[in-house]
């Protein structure tokens, strides 16, 4: 009995081991993830990286997008990957990848979240999948500038007809905002806050964002799954709330004033020993709305102005404003579909990519 006893504790032990010995090999560490980071970002005076977020069916999205960015010279895209279908396309055709259940941050709750994700279904607004998916681009953001690098955030849907990344970094030097965002607004009557697209955005990495995010993350805990990601971005990001208040300084522009927690405080480096109420501090974030006339989105087309694209005009007839830096394909429904409409942008535009 004694001897069978020890050697069933030596086998459970040694399978310990074995186990505590693999992990690293398994699951990347914090330090590859940050080695990851720098090598594929963009050097300036800043830190930053360009991402999208993508699940199987989203595979040739992905495809025109890495295309496109080719011709304008842009290698650095790093594709966070859904499921492990894509992760491998992804490797196999050298495009920069991470699985977001590597992320450092990737809790219990985000598995929840990606059982609620078919990797071969393209999600249509306002279902649980599409929730469960957009969610993921709080883990995605976070997990980013929390290395201290910056993001530069665009759905796989958006055709990039200039390079908008020297006029983000003058934007950048210029007036320095905290995020830079694009809208959804539907009217040139509405604001240009009445609806923010996190399809497209650009956030700085420091204290106060980190916080921002971590706020936001609390309020889509308490809502999930009734309140996709971009409506939980809203209802913070220029609004009131428990503990954030905002207000409009310009037309593209607001202040938004977050309450601290302990986090932010360290970060920041304030000693919270024996302090006891440090409300009266607070993080100040600014916000700045994308000139929808340079960044559209295709309701922006819909409703009457013909100058950036219309695809049910004659093909001859498919011009973009000299002005525009993009378009949101997010008005299209489906991956086919959208696909289509920017291989025919880019076809009958005279925005040509190289084709494999």
């Amino acid at each position: 009995m004694a001897v069978s006893f020890n050697l069933s504790t030596f086998c459970i032990a040694l399978t310990l081991l074995c186990w505590w010995l693999l992990l690293p090999l398994l699951s990347p560490s914090v330090d590859e993830f940050q080695e990851f980071l720098s090598r594929h970002s963009f050097n300036s005076s800043r830190k930053w990286i360009l991402a999208t977020l993508a699940n199987e069916a989203y595979i040739p999205l992905v495809n025109l997008f890495v295309a496109r960015l080719s011709t304008l010279q842009i290698q650095n895209l790093i594709v966070f990957c859904i499921d492990p279908y894509i992760y491998d396309y992804c490797m196999s055709h050298h495009i920069p990848a991470w699985r977001v259940t590597d992320l450092p941050n990737f809790l219990p709750f985000w598995q929840n979240i990606l059982q609620h994700i078919n990797h071969r279904r393209a999600f249509s607004a306002g279902n649980i999948e599409f929730v469960s998916l957009t969610q993921l681009k709080y883990l995605v953001f976070y997990s980013v500038i929390s290395y201290n690098f910056d993001i530069l955030f665009s759905d796989p849907d958006i055709l990039w007809i200039q390079n908008p990344i020297p006029y983000i970094q003058q934007e950048e030097h210029g007036r320095p905002a905290d995020i830079l965002i694009q809208t959804d607004r539907m009217y040139p009557h509405q604001s240009l806050f009445s609806s923010m697209n996190t399809g497209f955005l650009y956030i700085r990495s420091h204290c106060g964002t980190q916080l921002l995010l971590r706020i936001m993350m609390q309020q889509m805990y308490k809502q999930y799954p009734i309140v996709s990601q971009q409506r939980s971005f809203n209802r913070v990001l220029c609004r009131t709330g428990p503990f954030w208040y905002s207000k409009r300084v310009a037309t593209n522009t607001c202040l938004t004033f977050l309450e601290p927690d302990h986090t932010f405080l360290s970060c920041i480096g304030v000693n919270t020993k024996g302090l006891r109420d440090f409300r009266y501090l607070s993080a100040q974030i600014v916000t700045q709305v994308f000139d929808p006339e340079m960044f559209p989105h295709g309701a922006h087309t819909l409703l009457g102005n013909m100058r950036w694209i219309d695809i049910s005009l004659p093909k001859d007839n498919i011009v973009f404003h000299s002005d525009a830096m993009i378009i949101h394909y997010n008005w299209i429904r489906g991956v086919v579909n959208k696909t289509e409409k920017i291989s025919q942008a880019l076809a009958y535009s005279g925005l040509h990519f190289p084709m494999e």
